[in-house]
C-alpha cells in the first residue's frame, strides 16, 4: 500500500492521506465475492445511511495488525500539526440504540493507548442508490477511519469540507465553500483519525448502481461494537 498526504489546507481539513494500491488482487478478488448478487433491501429506517453489507474475516486477520500500526504511526503527525484528536479527551456524545432510543455514550480514555488496547475491525459497507448523506465528522468512538473504493469502477467519491460548525449534518450542497474529493478509483481510498476538522460526506446520486467500500475502523475495545 502506498500513502501519500494530501495537500490541502491543514487547518480547514486537518490531516488526510490517500492510499493507493491497498489489497492484494486476491484479497480485493475475495472482497468481491463478498457482495451480495441480488439487490438490497434496506429497511425504511436503516435508508439514510450506508449498510453494512457483509463481514470480512479474511480482511481482519490480515489487516487487523496493519491498522494498529498505521494508528501510531499517523498520530504522531496530528501531534505535530497540534489537532486535537476527539481520543485526546473524554467525550460525551447521544447515539440510538437497536430499539431506536436515544442514549447517551462516553468514551473512555486510557492515559496512554497501547497496542492491545485497540479494536480494529472491517467491513463491506453498500450505499443504495438516491442516498445523500450530510456532512459529519465521525463519531467519537471513532479512533481512524480507513476507507478503500471497491465496486463499481465508477462511483461517487468521499466528499471533504472545509470545517464549518453550521455544515454540521447539513447536505453537501450547502456548502459554499469549494469540495475536495480523493477520485474514486478501484482499491485506493484514504485515512484520516477523527477531530473536529475532518469533515466529510458521501452519496450515491450520480450512478444506477451500489456503491460498495471496504471500511476499517479502529476503537478501543471498551468502546467496540
Amino acid at each position: 500500500m502506498k500513502k501519500s498526504l494530501v495537500d490541502w489546507d491543514k487547518k480547514k481539513h486537518g490531516l488526510i492521506w490517500k492510499t493507493e494500491n491497498v489489497f492484494t488482487d486476491d484479497e480485493v478478488e475475495y472482497i468481491i465475492s463478498k457482495i451480495q448478487n441480488q439487490r438490497v433491501t434496506v429497511p425504511e429506517k436503516y435508508r439514510p445511511t450506508a449498510y453494512n453489507a457483509n463481514h470480512l474475516p479474511m480482511i481482519n486477520e490480515s489487516w487487523g495488525d496493519k491498522l494498529v500500526d498505521l494508528y501510531f504511526e499517523i498520530v504522531k503527525e496530528y501531534r505535530k500539526e497540534g489537532i486535537e484528536l476527539y481520543c485526546d479527551e473524554q467525550l460525551r456524545y447521544k447515539r440510538k440504540n437497536n430499539q431506536g432510543e436515544i442514549i447517551d455514550m462516553v468514551t473512555s480514555k486510557p492515559k496512554l493507548l497501547k497496542p492491545e488496547d485497540l479494536e480494529p475491525k472491517f467491513h463491506l459497507q453498500g450505499t443504495i442508490q438516491g442516498l445523500n448523506y450530510p456532512v459529519h465528522p465521525d463519531i467519537p468512538a471513532k479512533l481512524m477511519t480507513f476507507l478503500v473504493y471497491i465496486h463499481p469502477e465508477k462511483q461517487e467519491p468521499t466528499y471533504f469540507h472545509e470545517y464549518d460548525r453550521n455544515l454540521m449534518q447539513r447536505p453537501k450542497e450547502e456548502d459554499k465553500n469549494p469540495v475536495k474529493y480523493i477520485d474514486w478509483k478501484v482499491n485506493n481510498g484514504y485515512v484520516f483519525l477523527p477531530n473536529k476538522l475532518s469533515f466529510h460526506s458521501y452519496a450515491n446520486t450520480i450512478y444506477p448502481t451500489e456503491r460498495y467500500v471496504v471500511l476499517g475502523q479502529l476503537r478501543r475495545k471498551n468502546d467496540a461494537t
